[in-house]
């Protein structure tokens, strides 16, 4: 007989030959993401799901290279790793142009980024085929379009539905397959709409975006203060991500602090933006929001990172002013309702001032670094997890799970993402404990409960620098 293979013990005695057990190492924690942005606002075209960008050529390809808020809000930033979604309203209508054979209706062309004016820049040109069908020619007629012209030659009506489905320009439905439409020369699709955009347009975009794993933060193109709440919504509603608001250009220091007052949170997962940022948008100086400024500085940092680092002040280098001058008191003032300010270190460069939450309650969870390093652990050993669900609760998996935590934190202390005991004085910093809450009677219920303690670095947010300094001063070793 020959080589039996099998996993499952039971059968291994079935009858004599050889068996082989083959098992796979047990698995390790990975780290997930902590660096994924999405920007949710409007834009010249594009369908309303979330797309991800990984050049600015894929960027204009994608939404459009206008002055659409998704463009303007990314205008001078870098990022880690972006994401968009395009808001659409819920008036917009997409752009479409019905071909016939002079009696019926044959093919109907639409536009394929989706709804709005955009288009109306669409045009299809349809000839005789160079052998059988026809020859289609569709190009984007829009001011500094990125779009190439788009040739399908030999096209029979039977086989259009297909034909087409490699345009990034048109989407088809076909009427009828008993001829081929008219020739016609460049014509244009028509009836596309932008509409008219409301708030619930963006909360029901948001609302899209509430899918497991999608960002690290979230943020608008523009705000007001019904779109911070739906942000607010947005956060309790995914427990994953943080969340960028801010207010208007024009907002006060007493505003902001009224503002932020409406936007609190337990978890500390909302960020409030303040003070606009200056840069130069094709030519003109203008402010843009400090929470665009904010999104592009959490992608690019490490999350043991505070935003407020200088290392942030790197990831400036596109602004060049700020709206407002700020005083200590008004630092303070901003700091203590839980605002995240910008201000512009004459030694350093424009930075945020404290990097802190809405969420002023509770003092352990008053920073940004907090809830990204909470979030960055526990979702990756999270996504661990997985693997073990539903198998067997021995103690030999048990241990296999706190090994592997274990593991994972020991090379994030290589990394120096996560202190080790040197770091503390006294204590350990790390304790993985997957026995103590296991009991019988839990264990037997299906469950497994585990006990992670973990420290995480710190901020020097505070530097006290005691310095005694006179003519008079005499210094002495210690203990003498």
């Amino acid at each position: 007989m020959g080589i039996f293979r099998s996993t499952d013990p039971t059968t291994w005695d079935d009858v004599d030959g050889i068996i082989i057990n083959e098992s796979a190492p047990a698995a390790n924690v990975q780290g997930v993401a902590a660096n994924v942005a999405l920007l949710v606002g409007t834009a010249e075209r594009g369908l309303p799901e979330i797309q991800t960008i990984g050049s600015i050529g894929e960027l204009h390809e994608l939404v459009g290279k206008s002055s659409f808020g998704i463009n303007k809000a990314l205008k001078n930033k870098k990022f880690g790793r972006l994401k968009v979604l395009r808001v659409v309203a819920s008036g917009a209508v997409q752009a479409s142009k019905l071909f016939e054979d002079g009696t019926d209706d044959i093919i109907t062309f639409k536009a394929k980024q989706g709804k709005g004016a955009f288009g109306n820049s669409i045009q299809v040109k349809i000839e005789a085929g160079s052998v059988s069908g026809s020859k289609y020619t569709i190009k984007d007629t829009t001011p500094n379009g990125v779009m190439a012209q788009e040739v399908f030659d030999n096209v029979l009506i039977t086989s259009a539905s297909t034909a087409f489905a490699s345009s990034l320009l048109v989407e088809v439905t076909v009427h009828a397959t008993t001829a081929e439409p008219d020739a016609v020369a460049f014509t244009a699709l028509a009836s596309g709409a932008d509409g008219t955009i409301a708030d619930t347009d963006y909360e029901s975009a948001l609302a899209s975006a509430e899918l497991e794993g999608v960002a690290n933060v979230v943020f608008l193109d523009t705000y007001n203060s019904t779109r911070n709440g739906y942000l607010k919504s947005h956060a309790a509603n995914t427990q994953d991500r943080m969340v960028l608001v801010a207010g208007a250009e024009s907002d006060s220091v007493s505003t902001a602090v009224a503002a932020a007052a409406n936007l609190r949170d337990t978890e500390g997962r909302i960020i409030y933006g303040f003070n606009h940022v200056q840069s130069s948008v094709d030519g003109t100086l203008e402010y843009s929001s400090p929470a665009h400024w904010m999104a592009s500085i959490i992608s690019q940092l490490p999350p043991q990172v505070d935003p407020a680092s200088v290392q942030s002040a790197a990831f400036m280098a596109g602004a060049t002013g700020l709206k407002m001058t700020l005083s200590r008191a008004q630092y303070i003032q901003l700091k203590e309702a839980g605002i995240c300010a910008f201000e512009n270190d004459s030694d350093i460069g424009i930075k945020p001032k404290s990097g802190v939450v809405t969420q002023i309650a509770d003092s352990s969870k008053v920073t940004i670094l907090r809830r990204r390093m909470a979030d960055f652990l526990t979702a990756s050993v999270a996504k661990f997890l997985k693997s073990y669900q539903n198998a067997v609760n021995s103690k030999q998996n048990r241990t296999l799970v706190g090994g592997a935590i274990q593991s994972f934190v020991k090379s994030l202390q290589q990394d120096g993402i996560l202190p080790t005991d040197a770091d503390i004085s006294e204590g350990k910093v790390t304790q993985v404990d997957t026995e103590s809450l296991n009991t019988s009677n839990s264990i037997a219920n299906g469950f497994f409960k585990i006990i992670w303690k973990q420290r995480i670095f710190s901020a020097m947010r505070y530097i006290v620098l005691n310095a005694e300094i006179g003519e008079s001063v005499v210094v002495t070793e210690q203990g003498a």
